[in-house]
């Protein structure tokens, strides 16, 4: 879905994500994926910004942004009426940073209960000039018999979970900027 928001916006909320302080970003890497997740993965390597309110939040404006952008994908009632709980954060890809193949099944626990991951969302905010493809940073999607994706800005990507995928590694100095996040059930309502 291409021009999410009305261009002022989308080059608002592109400033805004890129004016994020350095304390808001959390780096990811081979190492601090098998920490987390009690395995030797390998999976990622770039920065993130947990948008959900807690202790490692970006500011009180990129909580803001993240609200509008999930309000224009998916307003309060029809998360509400679906069972649907939104968990958003920023990233930042910068030279050499990927994510290999993965299918982005997860269950959390939210107030108790267990959730898994139902819709993933990456909202691009790659600015002005274009996204080239020569840069690297390509969505890469498997489920769809590996159709390459330049992050263009304001561009929202969507899909249900678990789907093949992957980013390629980011070959360019130019950071790569996105908003992402899944849409989470309870495991029970299927």
């Amino acid at each position: 879905m291409s021009g999410l928001l009305p261009p002022e916006a989308a080059a608002a909320a592109a400033d805004l994500v890129r004016q994020a302080p350095e304390e808001a970003w959390r780096r990811s890497s081979a190492k601090s994926d098998a920490k987390a997740h009690g395995k030797k993965t390998n999976t990622t390597r770039h920065s993130y910004a947990v948008g959900d309110g807690g202790v490692d939040a970006p500011d009180a404006d990129v909580e803001a942004l993240l609200a509008r952008v999930l309000e224009s994908v998916a307003p309060s009632e029809w998360l509400r009426a679906r069972r649907l709980v939104p968990r958003l954060q920023l990233g930042r890809y910068g030279r050499g940073d990927h994510i290999v193949k993965h299918d982005d099944a997860a269950v959390v626990d939210i107030d108790g209960v267990p959730h898994e991951r139902r819709i993933a969302l990456v909202y691009y905010l790659t600015g002005e000039p274009t996204w080239d493809a020569s840069l690297g940073g390509l969505f890469l999607d498997h489920g769809s018999g590996g159709r390459r994706f330049a992050p263009v800005h304001n561009t929202l990507v969507a899909f249900r979970v678990p789907r093949l995928h992957e980013v390629t590694k980011v070959t360019g100095d130019r950071s790569r900027y996105s908003i992402f996040g899944w849409l989470y059930a309870p495991r029970s309502s299927r």
